[in-house]
């Protein structure tokens, strides 16, 4: 497998973003944002998803220039459509103005429809965290290729991957960042199982029969397979009612709509804002929090733990690792990447 740097990775995915016609510095945002994602062991967000978004392009189902617009605004909320460009773009410009609002007013919501897959979650929220915010957000999806899950009882996906992550301020700079599926795994995460040509683990995937199973392929079987809900085939329940919540919050209050309608790819997505500061000091909050935090890690590790983590602290630990000793990206999908420079007229190197 082919290892790179943070910043080839960036190099490498900015430029063929912008021979497919996106603007240098969305190119170089979008970029940024893949290769984080990598850097900090979510390869399932990283630069795997370039073959989909050019083929997207392609297809004329993402416009590459496309400008963001505020459909409403007041004081404390807003509406923005992508008009069917990059998500990324679309969503750091949502962040942007909730934080600008929450700073002002002490909390924002912020709703985001005509964006084109946002990447991962988790890169939003901390970097609110790292300006003493909050971050809450909940991003449903429409216009995927297939649905991934089935509802709590059923046997047929009817849903898919709805993600929902938070982000929190913390005193060591390291934010506490959630960032999750309502299902048991990222459908990306099994995408690259399939082209690591690995199978998945235990509790994943049931194929389309209903039946346990580790090969990724099932999923995307003709009939495809699913993925089970957050809590698996005991409490899956749970992992379906948030997937219900998140549809009727980000598609419903954002005007993207809800999954199961003939729809153009895009997430919809619903971010609140809240400023720590206009809530209590922040000096306070960290005391308190810390004073939490302490008593939660007194508990001894299980056997397999060397140490209890909090949310975010994996993916810190993970990204000073690859900053080491680089960032591998399977066979496969550095193949298809290379292929789509070919096609642009471009040659990646590595």
């Amino acid at each position: 497998m082919p290892t790179f740097t943070e910043q080839q990775i960036i190099d490498a995915a900015a430029q063929i973003l912008e021979a497919a016609g996106t603007p240098a510095e969305n190119a170089r945002l979008v970029a940024e944002l893949l290769a984080e994602a990598n850097a900090t062991g979510h390869d399932s967000h990283g630069v795997i998803r370039i073959p989909q978004y050019l083929d997207s392009v392609d297809k004329g189902d993402v416009a590459p220039d496309a400008t963001v617009d505020t459909v409403q605004e007041n004081p404390i909320m807003a509406i923005l459509d992508g008009n069917w460009g990059f998500g990324q773009v679309t969503m750091s410009r949502g962040v942007d103005i909730a934080l600008k609002k929450a700073k002002a007013s002490g909390l924002a919501a912020v709703a985001v429809r005509g964006a084109n897959h946002i990447g991962r979650l988790g890169s939003y929220v901390d970097h609110i965290a790292k300006q003493g915010m909050v971050g809450l957000m909940f991003v449903n999806a429409v216009g995927t290729p297939g649905y991934r899950m089935a509802p709590w009882g059923g046997t047929e996906p009817r849903l898919v991957t709805d993600p929902i992550a938070f982000g929190i301020p913390h005193s060591s700079g390291t934010p506490i960042v959630m960032d999750m599926t309502t299902t048991v795994v990222a459908e990306g995460k099994v995408r690259v199982q399939r082209n690591r040509g690995e199978e998945t683990p235990d509790g994943w995937l049931l194929d389309s029969d209903g039946k346990p199973t580790k090969d990724p392929n099932k999923l995307y079987g003709d009939p495809p397979g699913s993925i089970l809900p957050l809590g698996g085939m005991t409490a899956g329940h749970k992992g379906y009612g948030l997937n219900v919540a998140i549809e009727l919050l980000a598609g419903v209050l954002s005007g993207t709509g809800t999954i199961g309608k003939d729809q153009r790819l895009s997430n919809g997505i619903l971010l609140i804002v809240l400023d720590v500061a206009q809530f209590l000091p922040i000096d306070d909050f960290y005391r308190e929090s810390d004073s939490f935090i302490a008593h939660v890690k007194s508990s001894p590790p299980a056997k397999g733990f060397s140490e209890i983590l909090l949310p975010g602290e994996i993916e810190a630990k993970v990204k000073r690792q690859r900053t080491d000793d680089g960032i591998f990206v399977e066979d496969e999908t550095w193949k298809q990447i290379c292929d789509w420079g070919t096609k642009l007229g471009i040659e990646l190197q590595g």
